[in-house]
């Protein structure tokens, strides 16, 4: 997979997964609405949110595919409402087809994984190479 490339008409794209990556390495988990807070936005914006949590996936699975390892995927745990995932993650994370959810002992296990993985301060200076090379 290539390096993903945000959109152009948004530069903000990489400084924004940056600022996402930095607070969730720092506080563990982070609420929808504690994103938009934090990057001082409202709710109206979630289609800016997509393109973050977009990049920011797209840039884990390249990462992935170049040290030739499974990190797993965050975008996992956004969430259309309390314990339904959105679309791309059920489909293409969890293998969930005809609007079938993950089991809560799917989402703990990845959970688990996500936890334990140990490089996400490696990928997190990644994020802030990127966002200062942008700017």
């Amino acid at each position: 997979m290539d390096k993903p490339k945000p959109n152009p008409r948004d530069p903000k794209i990489k400084m924004d997964a940056y600022i996402i990556m930095l607070h969730l390495r720092s506080q563990g988990w982070a609420k929808t609405t504690e994103i938009w807070k934090l990057l001082g936005w409202d709710q109206y914006l979630s289609e800016m949110a997509r393109q973050r949590y977009a990049y920011i996936n797209h840039m884990i699975m390249h990462l992935s595919e170049q040290w030739n390892e499974d990190i797993p995927r965050i975008n996992a745990f956004i969430f259309k409402k309390e314990g339904k995932c959105t679309d791309y993650p059920r489909k293409c994370i969890f293998g969930k087809d005809n609007g079938e959810q993950p089991t809560p002992k799917e989402i703990a296990e990845l959970a688990v994984k996500i936890a334990a993985y140990p490089k996400w301060d490696k990928i997190t200076e990644i994020f802030r190479r990127e966002a200062f090379e942008a700017a």
